[in-house]
């Protein structure tokens, strides 16, 4: 039975919202392709066909960052709770 339509799109978009977390959290260098797809509910070896690369998905993150204004206000909340 094939996938719903729509569904590499909402794959993708989980993958990077993992990606946004973590890297927020931890850092660039400091997560792994493991627990992005693992914080997404994925395994690792489908990473692949959706991104070249961390730093392509890392690129993608920042776009959102970049473009999409409730991307800035969850990562002024991640920000702030580091302050408390």
């Amino acid at each position: 039975m094939p996938y719903p339509t729509g569904h590499r799109t909402e794959v993708r978009k989980n993958i990077i919202q993992s990606a946004r977390k973590l890297f927020n959290r931890y850092g660039f260098e400091n997560v792994s392709v493991q627990q992005i797809m693992a914080g997404a509910g994925l395994t690792h070896g489908g990473f692949y066909s959706y991104f070249k690369s961390k730093s392509d998905l890392y690129t993608e993150v920042l776009g959102c960052f970049l473009t999409d204004p409730e991307w800035k206000n969850c990562w002024r909340r991640a920000r702030g709770s580091f302050l408390h």
